[in-house]
C-alpha cells in the first residue's frame, strides 16, 4: 500500500542517496520532467533538470540546510528533458536510520499556474508604477524637445544670414541637438524594454551602476523639480545575474514610495536619498536610504506583506513591496528595513556576477 501511495501521488516525489544520486522517482516525477521511464534517471544527481534560472547560492543553501538535517523549502525553476522551464515549490526532508541520514525525500509541486498568475500582477505593478512615474516621463521628454527646438531654430537663423555661417556656432548647436535626440531615444528605448510584458524573463549578467542609473532615468528631473537630492554609488566593476527589469522594478518601488513620502514630511531639513553599493565577499549589498519621515513600529513589520498599503488607491495597490521581497529572494537574495530618527533604510543582498 506504501508502494502504492508512493507511485500513484500527484505530487512528484524522488528519493536520493546522501550524495543526491537519485534512487527512486514516482510517476508524477516522471511526467513532470518528461522522462520516459524510472532507469533513464536512477544513479544520476538532479543537475540533469537543473535550470540556469535558479542562481547557485540557493542550491548552497538547500544543501547547507539538509544536511544539517533540517528541512528546506523554497521556489525554484529546473528544466524538462525538451528543455522547457519548470516552476516548482520543492520541499526536501532527510531520511534517517539509527539517526544517521542515509537519504533526502523531495516533494514537488508544480507552479505554473501560480506562475502566471505572479507575472500578471508583476506587469501589472509595472504599468501602476510607470503611471506615478508619468510627470518624470513628461519632464524627461520636454527638456530635450525644448533644446531641440532652440537649436534648430537658431540654426535655421543662423544659415539664413547674409554672408558666411558662423561653423564653430553651427557644429555646437548641431551637437546639442545630436545630445537632446539621444537622451531622448534612451528614454523611449528603456521604457519600451521596461513596459514589454515578455520582459520578465531571462537571466543576464549587468552592472549595478547601470542598474542603478538607469532607475532614475524617469525620474530624476521629477525628484530635482521637488528639491530631492539624490546621491549614487557604485564602483564600475560590480555587476549582478539576474532579471535586468525585474531587479529595476524593484529599485522603481522604493524610488517612488521616498518620493511619496517625502510630499507628505516638511521638516526643513535637505530632502536626501542615497543609494550605496558594495561587494561583501561573494555577494552584492545595495542600500537605499531617505529622510523623509521613516516608517511607523507598528507599520514596519506588515510593509512587505500584499496589499499593505498606507496610500489611497490612486498611488498604490500594497503590491510593491511584497512583489519586490518575492523577486529579490527568487534571485537567491535577501531584502530587509529598518527605519529610526525620521531614516529609512532598505539594504538589499544579492549574488555578485561576473566582474565586469
Amino acid at each position: 500500500m506504501l508502494l502504492d501511495a508512493f507511485t500513484q501521488a500527484d505530487y512528484a516525489i524522488n528519493i536520493t542517496d546522501p550524495d543526491g544520486r537519485l534512487v527512486r522517482v514516482n510517476d508524477a516525477y516522471l511526467r513532470l520532467y518528461k522522462f520516459q521511464s524510472e532507469s533513464e534517471i536512477l544513479g544520476k544527481t538532479q543537475r540533469l533538470i537543473r535550470s540556469s534560472s535558479t542562481p547557485e547560492s540557493l542550491y548552497k543553501d538547500m544543501w547547507k540546510t539538509i544536511t544539517r538535517g533540517e528541512t528546506w523549502r523554497g521556489n525554484l525553476v529546473n528544466r524538462a528533458v525538451d528543455g522547457s522551464a519548470i516552476h516548482i515549490h520543492l520541499t526536501i526532508s532527510p531520511i534517517r536510520r539509527d539517526g544517521k541520514i542515509v537519504g533526502y525525500m523531495g516533494f514537488s509541486l508544480n507552479r505554473e499556474q501560480q506562475v502566471l498568475l505572479e507575472r500578471q500582477l508583476f506587469h501589472a505593478n509595472k504599468l501602476m508604477v510607470l503611471g506615478t512615474l508619468s510627470a518624470g516621463l513628461a519632464h524627461e521628454m520636454n527638456n530635450p524637445l525644448a533644446s531641440v527646438l532652440l537649436e534648430a531654430e537658431y540654426l535655421r537663423k543662423l544659415f539664413n544670414r547674409e554672408g558666411e555661417a558662423d561653423k564653430a556656432a553651427g557644429l555646437k548647436a548641431t551637437e546639442s541637438v545630436i545630445r537632446g535626440v539621444e537622451r531622448m531615444q534612451r528614454v523611449l528605448n528603456h521604457l519600451l524594454q521596461y513596459s514589454r510584458k515578455d520582459a520578465i524573463q531571462g537571466m543576464e549578467n549587468f552592472t549595478v551602476k547601470r542598474l542603478l542609473e538607469e532607475a532614475f532615468l524617469f525620474m530624476d528631473r521629477q525628484l530635482m523639480t521637488r528639491g530631492i537630492e539624490v546621491t549614487v554609488y557604485a564602483d564600475e566593476s560590480l555587476s549582478i545575474r539576474g532579471n535586468y527589469t525585474q531587479i529595476e522594478s524593484v529599485l522603481h518601488n522604493l524610488i517612488s514610495n521616498a518620493r511619496d513620502a517625502f510630499s507628505e514630511w516638511e521638516t526643513g531639513e535637505a530632502k536626501r536619498i542615497s543609494i550605496y553599493a558594495r561587494r561583501r565577499e561573494n555577494q552584492i549589498e545595495i542600500r537605499f536610504e531617505d529622510n523623509a519621515g521613516g516608517i511607523p513600529d507598528h507599520l514596519l513589520a506588515h510593509i512587505f506583506e500584499p496589499f499593505f498599503t498606507t496610500k489611497d488607491g490612486s498611488k498604490g495597490t500594497g503590491l510593491g513591496l511584497a512583489l519586490a521581497r518575492k523577486l529579490i529572494e527568487e534571485h537567491g537574495g535577501t531584502i530587509h528595513c529598518v527605519s529610526q530618527f525620521g531614516c529609512t533604510r532598505f539594504t538589499i543582498v544579492l549574488p555578485a556576477g561576473e566582474p565586469a
